[in-house]
């Protein structure tokens, strides 16, 4: 398991970010949560509770660093941190998401 000096942006924090929540299904028929950051595509995480999910946001943030680097992230927010919870993921949303990817195969 990785400790926090693992990560070489200690700096930078999630919580500087603006995070989209919602409840999607996994592939166990079940449901977990994922929070993405808000202008950072690709930088997500899930867990099957909200706290799951968001321990491994600091991970994710680190990761997409490495491959992105700093100069390509947002403008970090100043003051209150916005989470915006968004309705469940529908079965029509995940089937267009299914259609989607089969494209590239």
């Amino acid at each position: 398991m990785r400790t926090e000096s693992d990560f070489p942006y200690d700096h930078v924090c999630p919580e500087e970010f603006t995070w989209y929540l919602r409840q999607v299904p996994n592939w166990f028929g079940k449901k977990e949560y994922m929070i993405e950051l808000e202008g950072i595509d690709g930088c997500v995480s899930f867990g099957d509770s909200v706290k799951e999910a968001k321990q491994g946001l600091k991970e994710a943030l680190s990761l997409w660093l490495r491959r992105y680097g700093e100069s390509a992230l947002p403008v970090q927010r100043e003051g209150a941190q916005l989470i915006h919870i968004l309705p469940e993921m529908s079965n029509l949303d995940v089937q267009y998401i299914n259609e989607e990817l089969q494209k590239f195969i």
